[in-house]
């Protein structure tokens, strides 16, 4: 038995392995190809914008910001626009050493009732939240990089009625 038997655990362990390994290889070479006719959305600024193309790998079927066909900003405001079209939304953007934000804030005829604020997940800002703290104005925050959050339909809609309360 070789070391790497012994490490895995027997010889049927090593072949189960390499099994799952040329699976998983097999599966991600069909799925670029299959992607390959899929149009890219036209970005301006890709440091801004995330185009279509780059989702990470295992994004849910669910509507989302990577499946959505368009930018993550054109996303949010699909979202924002069917499901919580009762509430007006103004947009801003702050750029802080290159670290780009969207501030969408939300209001229920004057009132101010929600900020969310897009972000990437190396960003430390937290100003915008202090300032609703104070203001006593709900605050969520997105971000828009971070692996492994897809920014689901139902998780943004989720969040965002929680606070609301609709």
């Amino acid at each position: 038995m070789g070391m790497l038997s012994k490490l895995l655990g027997g010889d049927q362990n090593v072949e189960k392995v390499a099994k799952d390994v040329l699976g998983g290889i097999i599966k991600n070479v069909q799925t670029n190809q299959l992607g390959a006719d899929k149009p890219k959305t036209s970005v301006t600024d890709s440091s801004l914008q995330q185009k279509q193309g780059d989702a990470p790998s295992g994004v849910p079927a669910e509507e989302n910001q990577y499946n959505y066909n368009g930018t993550y900003e054109q996303y949010f405001e699909h979202v924002f626009a069917e499901d919580l079209a009762a509430y007006r939304f103004e947009k801003s953007y702050i750029d802080d050493y290159g670290k780009h934000r969207v501030i969408y804030t939300f209001f229920n005829g004057a009132a101010k009732a929600l900020v969310v604020e897009l972000m990437t997940e190396s960003s430390e800002s937290v100003k915008i939240r202090n300032d609703c703290v104070k203001a006593g104005v709900p605050y969520l925050r997105f971000y828009y990089d971070h692996e492994g959050w897809w920014n689901t339909r139902s998780y943004v809609v989720g969040r965002m009625r929680g606070v609301l309360n609709v």
